[in-house]
């Protein structure tokens, strides 16, 4: 009768508690998950002391402390890098895209300036030959890859396009 009894306390708080926990915002919830938590430990601990079956639980920290400073270890080594990593990954997403520079129309002689290439366009004095041969030697040391920036990449690309388009009009 008391096991019946008991069964029925239970599910009866089992169920007003989790009524009262859909009812709750985040914040209160991740508390009430706590509170709970410790409660249902220390029941355990309580029922394991007065059906006296407390040595079981003696003996079971007894063999996981080997264990446990084994992973301490590993956790004290872990840590730094997983701080690291998280601490990147927040940067990450909390910067906002980097400004772009819209890129104005580019004059002529301006284009012929960024790709080193000097002559009239306009009398054949530049090829597309010399036109691809200039972007791909800048391109290579001046590509965000290397060490350069987006703006300056875009520039060349700019002037090349630019000045092929002129070429073939």
């Amino acid at each position: 009768m008391l096991k019946i009894l008991l069964f029925a306390v239970i599910v009866t708080c089992i169920i007003i508690g989790s009524a009262r926990y859909k009812k709750m915002d985040p914040v209160q919830k991740r508390k009430a998950l706590w509170r709970m938590g410790t409660g249902v430990f220390l029941g355990i601990l309580i029922l394991l002391v007065v059906t006296g079956k407390m040595h079981w639980i003696g003996a079971a920290l007894g063999a996981l402390l080997p264990f446990l400073r084994n992973a301490y270890g590993l956790v004290s080594q872990l840590l730094p890098l997983w701080l690291q990593r998280k601490n990147a990954q927040h940067n990450q997403t909390d910067e906002s895209p980097p400004l772009q520079h819209p890129l104005v129309p580019m004059p002529i002689q301006e284009a012929l300036e960024v790709l080193g290439l000097s002559g009239a366009i306009d009398k054949g004095e530049i090829t597309e030959a010399m036109i691809q041969d200039a972007h791909r030697r800048l391109i290579q040391k001046l590509h965000p890859d290397r060490g350069g920036n987006d703006y300056l990449a875009a520039k060349i690309n700019q002037a090349r396009d630019l000045l092929l388009e002129k070429i073939k009009h």
